[in-house]
């Protein structure tokens, strides 16, 4: 009798039970990025991109080995960075974070910073590390948007990832958008190839009613749950606590809320929403939610709203003397 399985042809049952033998798949940061996943992470310049992944890989490296390949910043802005500015005390890594020297100023050619790329990553395998982060591709690939060269660099992460059992998070940056719409995988440079390639993504965006709030939304999801599309996008302010700059959640919102408002939907209308919902008595998040704000934004506009009443319902000096004297005028005829 013919054995399908010694061929390799597989029944889609006989899969299935080779498939539960296979040890469970671990979320490496929530749902954004599991094992074994190659994943995109994207967004516009200077919105923070290189500042989150390095607080998810020293939230990872926790757990496990994480090498970092940063090919943005030097040696001198990385301690910048993470370095109190009062008392130049630097922020203490794990000692499972890797950020290994990758000596680009000393190449020229596009295609040797490509090979020294793979050959850290087959370093880092040896050393038994599983995970890494690619900051970022564009470095990689000078002409992204004509997709050759993220193609076959995509090709051999992939391959890698497969051979080795790696998990592989590359930074990217978006293409020119129109910041009023909603991000979509479009939106990332060179994205009909790098999402081909992908198993998920995710992206950064800023809010347009307030320039200080950064939201995240998951883009493609292969495993897992999309909890947060567009109807419930992660709220974020940047703090920089001591040496360590680092995203501090305030809450989720509707990615619609936080686009770019129109004339009708100015500061001042949002405020009078603010202080309705504030007599209902909704807590500060949940006013945050409704309106697409941050939490951060509702407290202070409160606080201001409390200083406006308390200046108008404290009496002037003079109004004071008139109802004293009305006062002691009424005891004396009384």
């Amino acid at each position: 009798m013919y054995n399908n399985m010694s061929c390799g042809c597989l029944t889609a049952n006989q899969a299935m039970e080779k498939a539960l033998a296979l040890p469970p798949i671990k979320a490496l940061y929530e749902t954004f990025w599991y094992e074994n996943e190659l994943c995109i992470f994207f967004a516009e310049a200077n919105v923070g991109k290189s500042l989150y992944a390095m607080q998810m890989a020293e939230y990872i490296a926790q757990e496990r080995k994480v090498m970092y390949l940063d090919y943005e910043l030097s040696l001198s802005q990385f301690r910048s960075r993470y370095t109190n500015d009062e008392t130049g005390v630097p922020y203490q890594f794990s000692d499972n974070l890797f950020r290994p020297s990758l000596r680009i100023e000393q190449v020229s050619d596009d295609r040797e910073v490509e090979e020294r790329l793979f050959k850290k990553i087959e370093e880092g395998v040896r050393m038994g590390i599983k995970t890494y982060v690619v900051d970022n591709i564009t470095y990689l690939c000078g002409k992204l948007d004509q997709g050759i060269e993220a193609t076959r660099i995509m090709k051999r992460l992939s391959a890698m990832k497969h051979t080795y059992g790696l998990s592989l998070l590359v930074i990217a940056h978006t293409k020119k958008r129109n910041s009023k719409k909603e991000i979509e995988a479009d939106d990332l440079a060179g994205s009909k190839r790098l999402m081909n390639f992908c198993d998920s993504s995710f992206a950064l965006g800023k809010s347009r009613e307030d320039s200080k709030t950064i939201y995240l939304k998951q883009i493609k999801v292969r495993q897992g749950e999309n909890k947060h599309g567009k109807d419930n996008v992660i709220l974020y302010r940047i703090v920089k606590d001591d040496n360590f700059p680092r995203f501090v959640e305030e809450g989720c919102s509707e990615e619609e809320k936080l686009l770019k408002p129109s004339k009708s939907e100015d500061k001042s209308i949002l405020k009078a929403k603010m202080k309705i919902l504030h007599e209902e008595g909704l807590s500060n998040r949940a006013i945050a939610k409704e309106l697409g704000i941050a939490e951060g934004t509702v407290r202070n506009w409160l606080k201001e709203l409390e200083e406006v009443v308390n200046v108008s319902t404290e009496p002037s000096s003079m109004v004071q003397e008139e109802s004293e004297a009305e006062y002691v005028e009424y005891e004396e005829v009384a």
